[in-house]
């Protein structure tokens, strides 16, 4: 079963809207699931992550919904919940299989999802996806996040792994050249692009 992991360098960069282009794209060849393991300030009349990146293309499912916005282990005490990498990962296990799979965790890639200090980067390592994407926002400041957010992630996950540069507001040329150019050079794989608008996402680790 193919999977994919999408996390990211901060919050706020787009995760959701990326998990919700491949999703679409992967639906073309079959039945999706788009899993959140955790969301922290999953209120009441707030549409939930996985349902918005699901769309009408895939089957959503959250596995722990925690009302606070705030930190998930900060969320979980507070709605007095155990949340730690055992209990994720048992609960993303139970999840029937689907001929395709876009998990999107919560945050940054070294947000804690454990008493103990793992993050996403341990849950990925458990997993085992066909590739995680780190979304970055495509702005002034891209190659930096980039960079620290793979070599974190290469501590503890040895897996296929690229950035994809997501602009929420449109880059002037000259920043969005060079953060291509500074991926390139930093031997970072692009895997996609998408900004603002209508304009169409491109994908560049799947055929169009």
């Amino acid at each position: 079963m193919p999977v994919f992991f999408v996390t990211g360098s901060d919050t706020g960069v787009g995760k959701t809207h990326v998990a919700g282009l491949l999703a679409r794209r992967m639906a073309r060849d079959g039945f999706t699931q788009v899993i959140k393991p955790v969301e922290s300030g999953a209120a009441a009349g707030r549409p939930a992550d996985a349902l918005k990146a699901a769309g009408k293309w895939a089957d959503a499912h959250t596995l722990m919904a925690l009302p606070a916005p705030i930190a998930p282990l900060a969320a979980a005490k507070k709605a007095r919940k155990q949340l730690d990498l055992a209990t994720l990962l048992k609960l993303y296990r139970a999840v029937p299989a689907a001929p395709c799979r876009v998990v999107e965790g919560a945050g940054g890639v070294a947000v804690p999802i454990d008493p103990k200090g793992k993050d996403w980067s341990d849950f990925a390592a458990a997993i085992k996806p066909m590739a995680v994407i780190v979304v970055v926002e495509d702005r002034l400041g891209a190659i930096n996040q980039a960079r620290l957010a793979i070599a974190y992630l290469r501590r503890r996950y040895d897996g296929p792994m690229g950035v994809w540069l997501n602009a929420i507001k449109k880059p002037s040329p000259a920043v969005a050249a060079s953060n291509r150019a500074g991926l390139a050079d930093a031997w970072i794989p692009l895997y996609g692009e998408s900004g603002p608008g209508k304009k169409p996402a491109r994908f560049h680790f799947l055929p169009r």
